[in-house]
């Protein structure tokens, strides 16, 4: 669709500009929540900078274990080590970015001394409003694409990097957009009432992790990795749904034994 915005001259990735995007909408609405913590309407930029590091080491190195056994097949074609680390690391994995973003979180508690159910609560219900924002970035590009499905469902790109051109897709891109921003509403409602941060991110991996597991089935790239019959993310999707609906189950049966 749209892979590159040209602004003064020069052109720039519509994913990076979309994931800029997501990430300040992420911090300016977290900031509307953070008094309620204690905390100051900026904190959320300094929780978000360690937040969108680990997100993107993470992202980074799960896409190349899901490309460490292909790369290694291919080894011929990748005859130098700039072109060889690309193949591993030239793209990302949302779950990969998902852990390294709470695990950038952990470590902004443990350096700022925030306490780590503070910085929890203020950004788990924001993920999903980044995350609906940066597929957008996906769908510009061509990248994530769905399977090949004929109009006027399937829509044909033409100037996408990241997918087949001139073939009708399912735009999943935008689906996973449109159910994140349904979870964001979710978990937004949700922690109108004073939460434990761990029901939080229980309910949001329950979620979303739902979601993506069928979302799986409809899309077309084959490079996100398989792992015994499955996607990469649907095998990783399984086990977060079981551990948050365990979290889910272990956190209501806790506060009726309190009651």
């Amino acid at each position: 669709m749209f892979p590159y915005i040209q602004f003064l001259g020069r052109e720039y990735p519509t994913f990076a500009i979309l994931g800029l995007v997501g990430f300040f909408a992420a911090v300016v609405v977290a900031g509307f929540r953070a008094k309620r913590y204690g905390l100051s309407r900026g904190e959320p930029v300094y929780i978000g900078l360690f937040a969108g590091i680990g997100l993107l080491v993470g992202s980074v190195l799960l896409f190349g274990l899901t490309r460490a056994s292909y790369v290694w097949e291919n080894r011929a074609y990748f005859p130098n080590l700039p072109t060889l680390i690309f193949g591993l690391f030239g793209g990302m994995v949302f779950y990969g970015g998902l852990f390294g973003a709470i695990a950038g979180i952990f470590l902004y508690s443990r350096i700022m001394k925030v306490p780590i159910s503070t910085a929890m609560k203020l950004t788990i219900p924001v993920f999903p409003l980044a995350h609906a924002i940066m597929r957008l970035g996906c769908f510009a590009g061509g990248c994530c694409h769905g399977i090949a499905f004929p109009p006027p469902l399937g829509i044909a790109f033409t100037h996408a990097v990241g997918a087949p051109n001139n073939i009708p897709l399912l735009p999943v891109q935008l689906y996973e957009a449109a159910a994140n921003l349904l979870i964001f509403g979710i978990i937004w409602c949700y922690t109108k009432k004073d939460r434990s941060w761990v029901s939080i991110a229980c309910l949001y991996g329950l979620i979303y992790s739902f979601v993506r597991f069928w979302l799986e089935f409809l899309r077309g790239d084959a490079i996100r990795g398989f792992v015994a019959g499955i996607s990469t993310s649907q095998f990783i999707s399984i086990c977060v749904f079981i551990v948050c609906a365990a979290g889910l189950i272990t956190a209501a049966r806790q506060k009726r034994e309190r009651v």
